[in-house]
């Protein structure tokens, strides 16, 4: 049979699968197509064999398990890169309802028109009556009948992952359990049984698919578009994180942030990062965006052209690409539109330009004019300005020969570039440091050290990201309220 035969054949047999594909492939040894299916229980089809095959059918597994789809970077035997999705097709979701009154009835007229598998039982059905091996991860019961209490008790020994009670009477001691959901229902403010119904089932699709319950208008209110992941924009998405926003934040494939310990731009490579207790989530997956809010990560994407905006409209853009200049930021891509650092003007790039400029007008909320020039000379720190930025010698790839935190010594080999060795310029703590294996061109900013040493701090946010990041939150504080 052909794959999609195959395939065919676990639809109709209602079997759950998850199919992986390769979207990118780098190096000689990674296969560049390919394409799998997986099962709770085998396999069809190869992306290449090996260690990474395996590993992807445990992570396909694992995807059934949770019911969602992802994006994994996996690395061949021989030293290659492989990107693949992993798409999860749910066969086997149902409903149980103890209850054929007019509200049950109603319930399961929604839910077979969604494709579950629904099992209506009578008001009186006892233990004897419910199908108890049918349950699973994908089961949401619902009760309806006097019994409440007894079989509330039965269910919440499976795997069931919603039980409501309809009933007004309930035990106590079984309302802990965070599966069990009385009073039933989203409150929509509707009476009749079929309005009931509606908001019944609105609640288990929203459990089943992990989302927030919060109205969509009222998500936008408080979502925010960062672009870029540097240090300086990893401080603004932080500080919005905490106090209360929804954040995405876009990149480049391949960032060249060397602060990268303090950046969520690193989850570009290693899928998440995490600074000061935010964690970003590397996707590709525009749909999958909502999804990761709602379980409290930020979402970053490959997309440097903010493609993402035909798809999703944040109330608040924060250009943080600190470029030195516009890549295309435009005031009408959001109700409010911050940019960060020379390069844009208040009025007609951004609504409000933000001063980066270490210094005493540091983090000035600009709402008319432009942020001071970039000079090229970096802040002065510990007696030191341009001989702590180290850059490239030379055109060719980096090799980092050192890692961030490790103090050095002037003249002590921290990377190389095609070879040719990079030397520290002064004594100090490596505070950063690009990726490993990116094309430079010469005279590219590639490390960063700090006089202060041991005393320099290469974990947690700057003080001149911190007042950056400051003044963003009082701009869209004040927006939002007014």
């Amino acid at each position: 049979m052909s794959f999609f035969e195959e395939l065919s054949e676990l639809e109709r047999d209602n079997i759950p699968f998850a199919i992986v594909t390769i979207i990118n492939a780098e190096g000689r040894s990674a296969r560049h197509s390919g394409r799998m299916a997986v099962t709770k229980t085998g396999s069809f089809g190869t992306i290449g064999g090996g260690e990474m095959e395996d590993i992807a059918k445990r992570e396909a597994r694992a995807a059934i398990e949770e019911g969602r789809g992802k994006k994994l970077r996996l690395e061949t035997d021989g030293g290659g890169k492989v990107d693949l999705f992993v798409d999860v097709a749910i066969k086997d979701r149902s409903l149980i309802i103890i209850g054929k009154g007019h509200v049950g009835i109603a319930i399961e007229r929604i839910f077979k028109s969604l494709s579950w598998h629904v099992i209506l039982l009578e008001r009186n059905a006892g233990k004897e009556d419910i199908p108890f091996s049918e349950i699973n991860r994908n089961t949401a019961v619902v009760i309806a009948g006097s019994a409440d209490s007894t079989l509330s008790r039965y269910f919440l020994k499976t795997d069931a992952f919603y039980i409501g009670i309809l009933s007004s009477r309930r035990d106590k001691s079984i309302m802990k359990d965070r599966r069990i959901y009385a009073p039933i229902g989203l409150d929509i403010g509707g009476e009749s049984p079929e309005e009931v119904a509606i908001s019944v089932s609105a609640e288990i699709l929203s459990v089943f698919y992990k989302r927030s319950q919060v109205s969509l208008r009222k998500w936008n209110e408080k979502l925010v578009l960062v672009r870029g992941a540097g240090d300086l924009a990893t401080a603004v998405i932080v500080r919005l994180k905490k106090a209360g926003y929804s954040v995405i934040a876009t990149e480049i494939k391949h960032p060249t942030v060397i602060r990268r310990t303090v950046s969520l731009a690193e989850a570009m490579y290693e899928e998440k990062a995490t600074v000061e207790g935010v964690t970003a989530v590397h996707t590709d997956d525009v749909s999958e965006v909502l999804n990761l809010i709602d379980e409290g990560f930020v979402p970053i994407l490959d997309d440097p052209d903010l493609t993402i905006l035909s798809s999703i409209t944040p109330k608040v853009l924060v250009d943080a690409t600190i470029a030195k200049r516009n890549l295309g930021t435009r005031r009408d891509m959001a109700d409010l539109v911050i940019a960060l650092g020379p390069g844009f003007e208040a009025k007609v790039d951004a609504d409000v330009v933000i001063e980066t400029k270490r210094g005493h007008t540091l983090g000035r909320i600009i709402r008319d004019g432009k942020a001071i020039e970039n000079t090229g000379i970096p802040g002065l720190i510990g007696g030191y300005s341009s001989e702590r930025v180290i850059r490239s010698p030379a055109k060719g790839i980096f090799k980092g020969q050192r890692k961030i935190g490790d103090i050095v010594g002037k003249g002590d080999v921290i990377a190389t570039v095609n070879g040719k060795n990079v030397l520290a310029t002064i004594d100090g703590k490596l505070r950063g440091l690009l990726h490993d294996d990116l094309p430079v061109p010469e005279g590219f900013k590639i490390a960063d050290i700090d006089p202060r040493g041991e005393d320099a701090d290469h974990l947690s946010i700057s003080d001149k990201a911190r007042c950056i990041s400051g003044s963003v939150l009082e701009v869209i504080d004040n927006f939002i309220s007014s």
